[in-house]
């Protein structure tokens, strides 16, 4: 884990739209499943997790300085995500795109290729658990076999909010859905033009942060992170955001694909994680953000 100015032009720069930047780190591992992250989140444990695009879970304890700034990502563990047969996932089984904690403290995992979403046990047991199935619509069958449920957080209430990436509505919005048990209530998300949600995070507030990127093949990337007023999420909403944040040229910006938030004192501590596709000229990058309680 190693540093890098993300605004190069302006390596004093702290203050990025309504964020603050505690830090920026490019992830390197010399184990070659290591990579493909599209999803973050902090277990119960305090421990940073990550899913890839090609079912592997990921862990690793943060060691923070006394202002909650990251000094280090240290005792990684890396290992297959399992399927409910207790066999490592396999085929089209293994494209993991979020990651969400339960109330319960147990980690749920929104699949692509097949579009699903597995539970699994909360951690110490979380690496070596078989998962259940989440109940989902069956109408998630028809979206896009690569733009299927990539935000997916826990409410305050308990239901599951679950916002695809390429699952559109004629009027420019994607589907979404409020999981309540067995009981979906279809919602949409209204992203910026061109831009696609790669991730989403409920804050105690009851407000939702939405990660959206935007991709060109071998061109401009960009993302933007906006907040969404909780009062508006109800069934029949089209949802969207007020803009915290944008990443993009000059800025070094990659594909970020996951979004994890942490309260602390100070405020909430808001990661972002790129996916680098599993391609040696993408990097995996780490950003740290404050959001202070003023802004919400």
């Amino acid at each position: 884990m190693r540093s890098f100015e993300l605004d190069a032009k302006n390596p004093e720069r702290k203050q990025f739209g309504a964020l603050a930047l505690m830090g920026a780190f490019q992830l390197n591992s010399k184990d070659r499943r290591f990579g493909g992250l599209s999803g973050l989140s902090i277990g119960v444990d305090g421990k940073l997790y990550a899913v890839s695009d090609r079912g592997y879970l990921i862990s690793a304890r943060m060691v923070q300085n006394a202002d909650g700034a990251l000094e280090d990502l240290v005792d990684w563990q890396i290992s297959p995500m399992l399927t409910p047969a207790k066999t490592p996932v396999s085929g089209s089984l293994v494209d993991a795109e979020a990651l969400s904690r339960a109330q319960d403290g147990a980690f749920l995992v929104a699949f692509e290729g097949r579009h699903r979403v597995w539970r699994y046990d909360p951690p110490p047991h979380t690496f070596a658990s078989a998962p259940t199935a989440i109940a989902v619509p069956a109408e998630l069958s028809r979206a896009p076999s690569n733009g299927g449920i990539e935000g997916l957080t826990t409410l305050s209430d308990g239901r599951l909010l679950a916002l695809t990436e390429e699952f559109a509505n004629p009027d420019g919005s994607f589907k979404g859905w409020l999981l309540d048990g067995n009981h979906f209530a279809e919602l949409s998300y209204l992203p910026a033009k061109g831009f696609r949600v790669t991730d989403c995070a409920a804050l105690k507030t009851g407000d939702i942060l939405v990660l959206e990127r935007r991709y060109v093949p071998f061109g401009v990337l960009s993302a933007r992170l906006t907040i969404v007023d909780g009062k508006t999420v109800r069934p029949g909403a089209k949802l969207s955001g007020r803009e915290l944040l944008r990443l993009e040229h000059p800025l070094a910006v990659e594909n970020f694909e996951g979004l994890a938030v942490q309260q602390t004192a100070q405020g909430t501590m808001i990661y972002l994680v790129s996916d680098d596709n599993y391609n040696p000229f993408q990097e995996t990058l780490l950003l740290q953000f404050l959001l202070s309680d003023s802004h919400h």
